[in-house]
C-alpha cells in the first residue's frame, strides 16, 4: 500500500495521523538560542501555544526540513519495507522544502531498490497542505497506486483555496520584517491595533492576498466562517470536506464567533470538518490566534 509523507507544516487532526500512520519530516523551530524538531507532537504543541512562546516578546524563527534530516525520514520508511510513498511538502515559492526532498530523493540513489517516491508541492499551507493530504489518503484507500495517487493529488492542488483570519496585525508585520518583507508598513499595522481591524488573508496557488477587512475579530471570524457555510449550501465544494486550524487549542476555535454555525451547516449537509491544532510553523508565522480554513472549490 501507497505510504504517505507530509512535512510538519501540515495540518491535521493527531488522530488521523495516528490512524493512517502518516510520516512527519520536521521543520525547525528556533525561540531564542534553543532550537528544536517541529514533529506535530501533540504535547510539544500544546506547550508551546498554552505558555504563549509564539507572541511578539520571543525571538523566534522557523526553517526547512534539510535534505539530510529528511534522508534519514526516507530511510525509516525503507527499513519499513514500504515500497510507494508519496511525498507532500509546503508551498515551493515559501520554502526550499520540497526543493530539498527531491535532493534527498536523488542521494538515496540505488538504496532506494526497487520503492517508487513521487514527491509532490502542495502549491498551498497549513490547512491547504492537510486537505491534500486527507484528500490523497483517500485515493490511497481506494487501492491507487503511488503515481496516480500523486497524479491526481497534483491535479487537486489547483482548487484548494485557503483563508487566514488574523489576530494581530502587527505580529504579521514583525514575522514579516524578520525574514526581510515589508508589505505591512508600520502605519497599517499600528493603525489595524488601535481600530481594532483584522484581515482575511486568501491564500491561493498563485500567492496570497487581503479577502476582507473587518472591526473586531470576532466579526471576522464569523465572516470567514459564514463564507464557508455560504460554499456549501451554494454547492461549491468538489468534495464534501474542508480542514480549519487554530494558532492555539482547539477549545479556542470551538469559542470562535460563527463556528457553531459552520458545524450546523456542515451536518446538514454532509460536509466533514477536520479540525487540528495549527501547526508550530504556522503559527510562528501567522500570529497566536489566527484561525486558517481550507476548502476545495469547484473550478
Amino acid at each position: 500500500m501507497v505510504h504517505l509523507v507530509v512535512d510538519s507544516g501540515c495540518d491535521l487532526p493527531d488522530e488521523f495521523l495516528r490512524k493512517y500512520a502518516v510520516s512527519v519530516l520536521p521543520h525547525s523551530i528556533t525561540v531564542g538560542k534553543d532550537t528544536f524538531a517541529d514533529q506535530r507532537n501533540r504535547a510539544q504543541m500544546s506547550h508551546f501555544y498554552a505558555t504563549s512562546l509564539v507572541d511578539r516578546s520571543h525571538h523566534i524563527s522557523t526553517g526547512p526540513a534539510s535534505a539530510g534530516e529528511i534522508e534519514r525520514v526516507l530511510r525509516e520508511q525503507l527499513a519499513k519495507d514500504r515500497r510507494e510513498l508519496v511525498v507532500q511538502t509546503i508551498n515551493g515559492n515559501n520554502s526550499p522544502t520540497i526543493d530539498n526532498t527531491r535532493e534527498a530523493v536523488r542521494n538515496l540513489g540505488s538504496d532506494a531498490g526497487g520503492c517508487e517516491i513521487h514527491t509532490v508541492d502542495s502549491h498551498t499551507v497549513f490547512s491547504g497542505q492537510g486537505l491534500l493530504a486527507i484528500y490523497s489518503r483517500a485515493l490511497i484507500a481506494k487501492g491507487l497506486p503511488a503515481a496516480e495517487v500523486a497524479a491526481r493529488a497534483e491535479a487537486f492542488t489547483h482548487c484548494i483555496e485557503g483563508y487566514a483570519a488574523i489576530r494581530d496585525v502587527y505580529y504579521l508585520r514583525e514575522r514579516a520584517r524578520s525574514k526581510n518583507e515589508n508589505h505591512i508598513s508600520w502605519l497599517k499595522a499600528t493603525l489595524a491595533r488601535r481600530l481594532d481591524l483584522h484581515p482575511i488573508l486568501h491564500m491561493h496557488r498563485d500567492g496570497s492576498d487581503v479577502h476582507d477587512t473587518l472591526r473586531g475579530f470576532d466579526t471576522c471570524t464569523e465572516t470567514l466562517f459564514a463564507m464557508a457555510a455560504d460554499s456549501i449550501r451554494e454547492d461549491r465544494l468538489r468534495v464534501p470536506m474542508m480542514v480549519v486550524s487554530v494558532a492555539g487549542s482547539l477549545q479556542e476555535l470551538n469559542r470562535a464567533r460563527g463556528f457553531a454555525g459552520l458545524e450546523a451547516v456542515a451536518r446538514q449537509y454532509g460536509v466533514k470538518i477536520y479540525q487540528s491544532v495549527m501547526s508550530l510553523s504556522g503559527g510562528t508565522n501567522l500570529g497566536p490566534g489566527t484561525i486558517t480554513l481550507a476548502l476545495p472549490a469547484k473550478k
